[in-house]
């Protein structure tokens, strides 16, 4: 009997273009990996696709060759994360957002999140430890009740 460990998902960064030219990379995703690659930004392996390992940030989906890449920690944390920022004895603003981007920090050697709230027009830098959030529970949508009156006098309510 063999187990198959699972090693996925895992979270690294590339911050050197991994191999010269473009081998490395899934013909389609070329352009995407141009742009997003080297960077600092932390990327979420998910799995194989045939020969092309399959990396995710948000919704941004890259397929490419088994390449060296940092490996980091998982803190528990993903894009698309609804999150509490905690004041921290006022050394950060209270506000509830969603991680727009995960970065490492490869001169503090730490993972830094950008938080971004609903009603900001434009996203303001600000980065943060995994210290600094606390995940907020999604709230499920009710539906909406609502109570007509009778139409004529002495029927009863009715919901609708």
């Amino acid at each position: 009997m063999s187990i198959e460990l699972k090693t996925d998902p895992k979270y690294g960064y590339y911050p050197w273009w991994p191999e010269n030219g473009d081998d490395w990379v899934h013909p389609e995703d070329v352009e995407l990996a141009r742009r997003m690659v080297p960077s600092p930004r932390v990327w979420r392996r998910d799995g194989q696709q045939g020969e092309f390992v399959v990396l995710t940030y948000g919704e941004q989906v890259l397929r490419v060759r088994r390449t060296l890449w940092k490996d980091l920690p998982y803190e528990g944390f993903d894009i698309g994360n609804l999150v509490e920022v905690r004041t921290r004895g006022m050394q950060n603003d209270h506000r509830t957002g969603t991680i727009t981007e995960m970065l490492w920090d490869d001169h503090t050697g730490t993972l830094r999140y950008q938080v971004h709230e609903p009603n900001e027009e434009v996203e303001n830098g600000r980065t943060y430890t995994a210290d600094d959030l606390k995940h907020v529970e999604q709230t499920d949508a009710r539906p909406e009740v609502r109570i007509e009156p009778p139409e004529e006098d002495g029927e009863e309510y009715e919901l609708k």
